[in-house]
């Protein structure tokens, strides 16, 4: 394949190094400034769109954020429009959520909440943003959520820029009134509901092979109850999640009350209060019973449920003893981080290294072993100890 015509030309002093994708309007490529360092640099490559695209750039450059990703400078690649913006590393939320199948409580409160300030930071300024869905969010390796994408963001300026008849936005993540051209900032909710349901779930709460009978599912607001397909999830989260998903607009929780209600307490449950070291609590399994076990967490700390599993006359790799032996037996022991899905890896006594939960780990019973869990650049030691305890909980000093 041919490479891009606009690579490694100059946009502003930027150099167009790689190309990273086409959206609805525009080209993504990733560019460097020898001074300003790496930038996005968005070209528009259609140009029916380009009212459009200058009120993208209207409205992004009116705000700043810390969950937003900030616009630099409109320019010109050629005699293109270009918008020369933040580069966000990490990975795009809809990635993250195909890798871990469903997020864990903790984390998706930690994405949502940062989504909901940034949405109540452009409700306050005037702005519906209009297309909140997975492929414009961003999470950074430290869990810094970033949201892109103002294509179709409208403010109490923007000209009239859709045609009478026609919608724009996202089928899937649509409120029932955008359909009928009648979105304003509840349905920027709406779609918060909608994120939350997959990031908890790793389904959409509204899904048809057909846009006919996608917009008769949403209008109707009728979905599956999120803790059939994920018992774990939180009864505030799930109780968040239908508030948001309520057919009448008036009735959704503004962007500013999400906020409040996700940073009123652990939507994952019951938080301890911080302690030093670590706190262990004794609890006994039965041979052949699989019991879960976990640790729960505060701030940053991490949570280590342990599922205990006996394996009769087993080597440590798994496989049978031979005849000639005596048989031994081992447990095998698989360790998950539950209130954490970034940057995990599990260190074993052999300097091992595992780096996708679950993780396992495999010992002649009553013998302690020591592991290290490494959760973003910081580490903490544990031991999963002869008893095997039922609570593991540490924190990380920050």
């Amino acid at each position: 394949m041919a490479p891009h015509p606009l690579l490694h030309t100059s946009v502003s002093g930027f150099r167009l190094t790689e190309f990273v994708g086409a959206g609805g309007m525009g080209e993504v490529f990733r560019a460097q400034h020898p001074v300003n360092g790496t930038a996005a640099v968005k070209v528009l490559y259609r140009p029916e769109f380009v009212a459009r695209f200058r009120n993208e750039a209207y409205v992004q450059a009116s705000i700043s954020h810390p969950n937003i990703a900030a616009l630099y400078e409109y320019a010109l690649a050629g005699d293109r429009p270009a918008l020369v913006m933040e580069w966000v590393d990490g990975q795009q939320l809809d990635d993250l959520i195909r890798r871990k199948e469903r997020l864990g409580n903790n984390d998706a409160r930690q994405i949502l909440s940062q989504i909901a300030g940034a949405v109540a930071f452009l409700h306050r300024s005037g702005i519906v943003h209009r297309d909140l869905k997975p492929s414009n969010i961003r999470v950074r390796p430290n869990g810094q959520v970033k949201l892109l994408d103002f294509g179709i963001a409208r403010s109490q300026y923007s000209p009239r820029l859709t045609q009478v008849g026609h919608v724009v936005g996202t089928s899937e993540y649509m409120a029932p009134e955008q359909f009928r051209n009648q979105g304003g900032l509840p349905s920027d909710v709406w779609s918060m509901g909608v994120l939350l349901y997959e990031m908890t779930t790793g389904h959409l709460p509204f899904d048809a092979a057909h846009p006919a009978a996608l917009r008769r599912s949403i209008e109707r607001g009728q979905f599956t109850n999120p803790r059939l397909l994920n018992p774990a999830l939180s009864p505030q989260l799930a109780a968040l999640m239908v508030d948001c998903l309520q057919n009448n607009p008036a009735r959704r929780p503004t962007a500013e009350a999400i906020v409040e209600r996700l940073s009123g307490g652990d939507a994952g449950g019951t938080t301890p209060h911080r302690e030093s070291g670590i706190v262990l609590r004794a609890r006994r399994l039965l041979d052949q019973v699989p019991v879960r076990l976990s640790y729960l967490p505060a701030g940053a700390g991490l949570v280590l449920a342990v599922l205990f599993l006996i394996g009769w006359g087993k080597k440590p790799d798994g496989t049978n003893t031979t005849e000639t032996g005596p048989a031994t037996r081992y447990e095998q022991i698989e360790v998950e981080v539950v209130n954490a899905d970034f940057d995990l890896q599990m260190i074993l006594p052999d300097g091992s290294v595992q780096t996708r939960e679950p993780f396992i780990v495999r010992r002649i019973p009553g013998r302690a072993v020591p592991i290290t869990i490494r959760h973003r650049g910081a580490e903490q030691q544990f031991v999963i100890d002869p008893e095997v305890r039922q609570l593991y909980k540490c924190f990380f000093d920050r």
